[in-house]
């Protein structure tokens, strides 16, 4: 749902209608409408989650994933590939790529690969971890992972330098979850658990033309969302004069700063409504608990029900 709300500008509780309706996103709608060369290169396979029947369902000649027996190599297959379709593309044309590397979820990297940090566990076998666990062996795995990433990922951007075309590319490097190294002191390991802040917080950065830190008006510890990356692209790059309301629930980050009390995140099978003090979290079902930041139950406190009003209506705006 992390990949769903960045394409899409929408909370997660929608995937389940979109994919039975095959509904794709109306940034993908008006890059196509603006006859961008599209170029999609992930190291998973795009039918699970069904990536190919939302987000990319009216993409011709889909790469449908990457080859390798693991994840490091199925990045620098991406990478490759990317670089090889760069290189050949449509120059007539403007580009729009997704980059989607998989090694910090597998905590993985090519054998040899430097520098490291250490000490670092060999093997992560979650069934060994528990609340007296120490993190850093397994954080300073997940770390040099990411490390591996950030060589790939710069040859990218270096081919972009090579070209003259970085100079005119929005680049957005993000995160489609957080993962958490038991921060909370509750066993809890890796992602899609909880929706505290190690679990749902990314890194975020967006750079190119028109991005001014300077000129930027939004405070940089303002409560964002994955759901703004849709309108800020639509509204600075790609001529979209509707309001934002009309296709997304999120922000125009180059724009006008907005105050925001809360935000959404959401899983499969819930949704938590995100304030800087709550965690307001609904399953299914229609239950919810309120805990503190910590993933703590509060028992004596009540929920906001105006964010409650609020979201309910962000939940439901976009279904027919």
């Amino acid at each position: 749902t992390g990949i769903f709300g960045l394409f899409y500008g929408i909370p997660g509780t929608y995937w389940h209608g979109f994919l039975a309706n095959q509904q794709s996103p109306v940034l993908i709608d008006r890059l196509q409408e603006l006859d961008y060369d599209l170029g999609i290169f992930t190291a998973a396979q795009l039918q699970k989650p069904e990536f190919n029947q939302t987000v990319f369902t009216k993409v011709d000649n889909l790469r449908n994933g990457s080859k390798g027996r693991r994840p490091a190599d199925l990045d620098a297959d991406l990478t490759k590939d990317w670089l090889d379709w760069y290189e050949k593309r449509d120059q007539s044309k403007p580009a729009f790529s997704f980059l989607f590397y998989d090694a910090p979820h597998g905590y993985d990297f090519p054998k040899g690969f430097e520098p490291r940090y250490e000490p670092m566990l060999q093997v992560v076998n979650y069934l060994k971890l528990n609340n007296e666990t120490d993190p850093q062996p397994f954080f300073n795995r997940y770390k040099t992972s990411v490390r591996f990433v950030d060589t790939v990922a710069a040859q990218v951007l270096n081919k972009l330098k090579e070209t003259g075309d970085l100079d005119n590319t929005v680049v957005v490097i993000t995160g489609d979850h957080g993962q958490e190294m038991n921060d909370n002191k509750l066993n809890f390991w890796g992602h899609n658990s909880n929706f505290t802040d190690a679990q749902v917080k990314v890194p975020f950065a967006i750079f190119g033309p028109g991005v001014n830190q300077s000129g930027n008006e939004w405070d940089l510890n303002s409560l964002t969302s994955h759901q703004d990356v849709v309108p800020t692209i639509m509204k600075q790059y790609l001529g979209v004069t509707n309001d934002v309301k009309d296709y997304s629930v999120g922000e125009n980050l180059l724009g006008e700063p907005k105050t925001r009390d809360w935000v959404m995140s959401s899983s499969y099978s819930a949704y938590a409504i995100i304030s800087n003090e709550q965690i307001l979290e609904v399953n299914a079902a229609g239950q919810y608990q309120l805990m503190d930041k910590t993933n703590r139950q509060l028992k004596d406190e009540t929920p906001n029900f105006l964010y409650m009003q609020e979201a309910l209506e962000a939940i439901s705006r976009f279904s027919k």
